[in-house]
């Protein structure tokens, strides 16, 4: 098997901001952005003790993503939610929105690993340069996360479902899940 290429992984947004799966308005995130990742940001401290022993605490992680650049469009949902996030500076449950992250292992399949993530979206700042007015944001998790699968079919049209579970058995990425 060959390495994934960076497409294989995509990242959407609700750009309903309710938070609900069902009702989910999923927007695809990476549209003029060259480098993007999740960074995990892993929480641990160490010490040593007077017996010359290291211990280590694992605290888990505190992921976040930077969508940089998102240039200005009337046309992408987003775009009005970053803009009254930011112009209006709203906080709190305001930005906050659900992630769904896919992975497509395995190009052939029928079903496709997929993770829901509720997370709050912050624009760093709006402007820019004569590129276009940009508005980056800032990522970070902010809740549960529900694992399941997102139909090949679904992904073809630009309306990924959500499905929360295993993929069905007969589907060939089950055993790369």
């Amino acid at each position: 098997m060959s390495k994934l290429e960076r497409e294989a992984m995509a990242t959407y947004l609700d750009s309903t901001f309710k938070r609900v799966v069902a009702s989910a308005s999923w927007v695809l995130v990476g549209d003029d952005i060259e480098d993007m990742s999740v960074e995990l940001n892993p929480d641990t401290e160490t010490t040593k003790n007077i017996l010359g022993q290291t211990k280590t605490r694992d605290n888990g992680y505190e992921p976040s993503m930077d969508a940089d650049p998102f240039y200005a469009d009337p046309d992408n949902k987003l775009y009005p939610v970053l803009r009254d996030i930011a112009l209006e500076r709203k906080k709190g449950d305001a930005c906050k929105t659900l992630m769904l992250e896919v992975i497509v292992e395995d190009t052939a399949a029928t079903n496709h690993l997929a993770y829901v993530r509720e997370v709050i979206v912050k624009p760093q700042s709006y402007g820019g340069d004569t590129a276009g007015l940009n508005i980056p944001f800032a990522v970070s998790e902010d809740g549960k996360f529900t694992k399941g699968y997102v139909s090949a079919a679904s992904l073809k049209t630009g309306t990924p479902e959500f499905n929360e579970g295993a993929a069905p058995a007969s589907d060939r990425s089950t055993s790369l899940a």
